[in-house]
């Protein structure tokens, strides 16, 4: 991940193809964190993004992370990353250091299951 834009209140970052850190004992995995100061919206433009899979995220999703919702690696993905030396994803991210308000569009949009993928279920129940 590489941040290539600031501006006043944002930065712009994006995720692209590369070698991931090599070490035997290294976890390519992203890490569980909490952006505490600012939203997080995220657009998966190509490849495959192994963090996220099982959480219905693909190619053309959008995510958003209020600030302070703890996010990070689906279940299984930490294991799964074990041993990878380079990943093919292709997305960019907008962080934010004012809150974002969701619109009429993203309401529209959201499938209230995604934040539910890191317990493992659905709001109603298990995912399938």
């Amino acid at each position: 991940m590489h941040q290539v834009f600031e501006a006043t209140g944002l930065v712009i970052c994006t995720f692209v193809p590369r070698k991931v850190d090599y070490h035997p004992l290294a976890v390519p995995a992203p890490y569980y964190h909490s952006n505490v100061d600012s939203d997080e919206v995220m657009f998966y433009c190509g490849g495959s993004y192994g963090a996220r899979k099982g959480s219905g995220i693909g190619v053309g999703s959008v995510s958003l992370h209020p600030g302070g919702h703890s996010h990070g690696p689906q279940p299984g993905a930490v294991e799964a990353s074990l041993g990878v030396q380079e990943v093919d994803e292709v997305a960019v991210m907008v962080d934010t250091l004012r809150p974002l308000e969701l619109g009429e569009g993203g309401r529209a949009a959201d499938d209230g299951r995604y934040a539910w993928t890191w317990a493992g279920r659905g709001p109603a129940g298990p995912l399938s």
